[in-house]
C-alpha cells in the first residue's frame, strides 16, 4: 500500500491557511537529508538567505528561539498560542525588545515577521524516530545526524553573523524528559551545535527544577503532551523574559 497519500493528507490537514506542496512534505530522514544537500531549492535558498543576508530589526535585543509546530502557520497552533499569551502580558517595552525567532527543520530559522508573509507552509516530521516507526518508515540514525550537523551549521552562521545584534540569546525548547534526563530532542541537538560552533551563548531553557515541577504537579504525560507550551513553562518564560529584559537595561 502506498502511503504517500496517507501522510500528505495528514499534512494537507495541519494547515490552517495557505498551500502546502508536496515537494515541501519530508517524511523520512532521507527526504529531509536531500532536502538539506542537494534537491529542493526552496530550502535552500532560505537556509541560505538567513544565515548570510537576514538582519534582525534594530529593536529586537532578545533572541527567543522557540519549537517550530506541526500545525502551520505557527502563531495558529497551540503550543504558539500559549506562546504569545505569555508575550502579550508582558510590558509594551520589554514584547518590543524580544526577537521570536522559530527553530525548525528543515528551514533552521524562521523570524516572526515572516509567519505573516509565508502562503506555501511544509511539514516535516521525518527527523522524529517515533513518528517514523509508527508510520513504519526507515528511521536512519546517520542521516538523522547528519542533517542536524547540517542545520546546525547554518544557525551557527546566523548566530556569529548577529552577534553584536543581541545582548541575550535564549532557546525555550525541550530541553528534558520527564524522566528528568536531558532531552536528545533535535531542535535541543541543534542549538547546542550551533552555540558551540558559533562561540556564541544560547541559554537554553526551561532548567530542570521547572520539568520537576511539572511532572510532580501534573505527571509525565503532562510534559510529554503540553512541553513548552504546559502552562507553568510558559509562567516561567514570562518571568525569565522580564528578568532579562530588565538585566539588560540595567546590567548593575
Amino acid at each position: 500500500m502506498d502511503k504517500e497519500p496517507v501522510l500528505y493528507e495528514i499534512s494537507r490537514k495541519r494547515v490552517l491557511r495557505g498551500s502546502i506542496p508536496r515537494e515541501l512534505c519530508f517524511y523520512s530522514p532521507l527526504e529531509v537529508y536531500k532536502a538539506l544537500t542537494s534537491s529542493n531549492g526552496r530550502v535552500l535558498e532560505w537556509l541560505s538567505f538567513v544565515s548570510e543576508k537576514y538582519t534582525p530589526p534594530p529593536d529586537k535585543t532578545i533572541l527567543l528561539l522557540y519549537p517550530c509546530s506541526a500545525v502551520k502557520p505557527y502563531n495558529l497552533s497551540r503550543s504558539y498560542k500559549a506562546l504569545y499569551s505569555t508575550l502579550e502580558k508582558l510590558p509594551e517595552e520589554t514584547r518590543r525588545r524580544i526577537h521570536l525567532v522559530t527553530i525548525s527543520e528543515p528551514f533552521g530559522l524562521v523570524p516572526e515577521e515572516f509567519y505573516e508573509q509565508w502562503n506555501e507552509w511544509y511539514d516535516c516530521p521525518g527527523l522524529f524516530e517515533w513518528w517514523c516507526k509508527k508510520h513504519g518508515i526507515d528511521y536512519d540514525v546517520e542521516l538523522v545526524s547528519k542533517s542536524i550537523d547540517i542545520l546546525a551549521s547554518y544557525i551557527a552562521r546566523y548566530l556569529q553573523r548577529t552577534k553584536n545584534n543581541y545582548i541575550r540569546r535564549l532557546a525555550f525548547v525541550r530541553t528534558f524528559t520527564s524522566s528528568l534526563k536531558p532531552s536528545n530532542s533535535t531542535h535541543r541537538r541543534i542549538v547546542e551545535l550551533a552555540s558551540e560552533r558559533s562561540g556564541v551563548y544560547v541559554e537554553l531553557h526551561p532548567p530542570a527544577e521547572i520539568v520537576k515541577r511539572i511532572v510532580e504537579l501534573r505527571g509525565g504525560r503532562a510534559w510529554d503532551f503540553y512541553g513548552v507550551a504546559h502552562p507553568l513553562a510558559q509562567e516561567y518564560l514570562g518571568v525569565l523574559l522580564r528578568e532579562t529584559v530588565r538585566f539588560a537595561e540595567n546590567p548593575r
